[in-house]
């Protein structure tokens, strides 16, 4: 099912309105983008590397739509962070995410060429709260690279012409609606945006452009998307969403273990074990990403605090088909995740995720391969994000 049509008007008013103030700011973004697609195009892979087109698991509810979803509100699933998808400043925070776009050495200015370099750019930051660069690395310039590649090879057997500009044009898109819900109400200079926009996320597409790096990352490390299946949940407009990588490097001394990395919100490192040729159990423990913390009334300048974190996950040739996720954050004490695939019902195989709360609270939902699907709300309790 799709979005509410209500939920709908209101994020298209709020996109008009934000087009419409910063023109200028959106046809840079969009050359930009252009520019980098451009450079790539005549890089053309032979095959697919990320993205298979199975009925079963992550990959079934993998799409544009998704994606975007996935990618843009992956920051409400922070503490303190607004989760209504219908009630969000879209405006107020694009205007910031533009004004610092559009002057770049003017934000840098602001917070320092010195520590934007170390803390952003260069891994040459090793204090808690300055190594920005780490998910600028991971999530931006790999992941984003990844789904470069993904999305590519999704309208290329779909049948869309110019596979590459419009996976340009939706990888971009994603990363600019990430941006902007992630700024917040801090309406000071920042860098994120710079360094995350105009490095990372075009220098993730030029990276992925060649085979040499996709063959790497997928037939080496196993770079996988285990995103969360994204719904609009019911009657508040909650979100579930939430952008997760999955790494598996086998062990030089076995050929049914691989080390394994699951990064996006928080990380968890442990081991993944073949039951068979297809099928995969990992289980990974490390830390959940509870919400940002300002470090300066000058700038946006904020880390993360952080939370206990474990995981079980079942996947089948790296198309994740279930999950348990136990964290320290009060929102997300439980998460449990069967992709479609498994259950049946006739010829419909749904997807069914729920998330539990310390509070009582609980959210639960049911995807389908096509669209940004439904899901209810049952609170306790008082909102916690709100």
């Amino acid at each position: 099912m799709a979005v509410p049509s209500a939920v709908g008007r209101v994020a298209v008013k709020h996109t008009k309105q934000n087009i419409t103030n910063a023109g200028p700011a959106v046809r840079r973004w969009l050359v930009a983008a252009l520019f980098a697609g451009l450079l790539c195009h005549s890089c053309s892979a032979q095959r697919n590397y990320f993205y298979r087109n199975y009925d079963y698991g992550s990959m079934a509810v993998f799409n544009p739509l998704s994606f975007i979803f996935n990618g843009g509100y992956d920051v409400c699933q922070l503490q303190a962070e607004p989760n209504d998808i219908g009630a969000l400043p879209y405006g107020k925070m694009a205007h910031v995410v533009f004004k610092n776009l559009t002057s770049p050495f003017k934000s840098i200015s602001v917070y320092g060429w010195g520590k934007f370099i170390r803390g952003e750019v260069i891994p040459l930051e090793w204090h808690r709260g300055e190594m920005q660069w780490i998910p600028n690395y991971q999530n931006h310039l790999i992941g984003g690279g990844m789904f470069y590649t993904e999305m590519k090879e999704w309208y290329q057997d779909h049948g869309y012409p110019s596979p590459w500009l419009l996976s340009t044009i939706t990888v971009m898109t994603q990363h600019l609606l990430n941006e902007i819900l992630e700024s917040g109400p801090n309406e000071g200079w920042s860098v994120d945006e710079v360094s995350d926009i105009y490095i990372f996320d075009i220098g993730g597409i030029l990276l992925f452009s060649f085979d040499s790096v996709n063959e790497f990352f997928s037939d080496k490390l196993h770079l996988s998307d285990w995103s969360l299946q994204a719904t609009v949940t019911l009657p508040y407009g909650r979100v579930n969403a939430g952008q997760y990588f999955a790494v598996k490097w086998q062990l030089p001394f076995s050929t049914d273990y691989s080390l394994f990395y699951r990064y996006g919100m928080g990380a968890l490192l442990g081991l993944s074990k073949h039951v068979n040729e297809e099928d995969a159990v990992s289980f990974g423990v490390g830390f959940k990403t509870k919400h940002l913390v300002d470090q300066s009334l000058i700038v946006r300048d904020r880390t993360i605090e952080t939370s206990w974190h474990t995981g079980v996950f079942y996947d089948r040739n790296n198309s994740l088909l279930a999950s348990l996720v136990l964290s320290g954050v009060r929102e997300y004490f439980c998460m449990a995740d069967i992709y479609p695939g498994i259950l049946r019902v006739g010829d419909l195989s749904p997807g069914i995720w729920t998330v539990i709360g310390r509070d009582g609270n609980v959210m639960f939902g049911l995807t389908t391969r096509y669209l940004v699907s439904i899901g209810v709300e049952h609170r306790v309790g008082p909102p916690a994000h709100f």
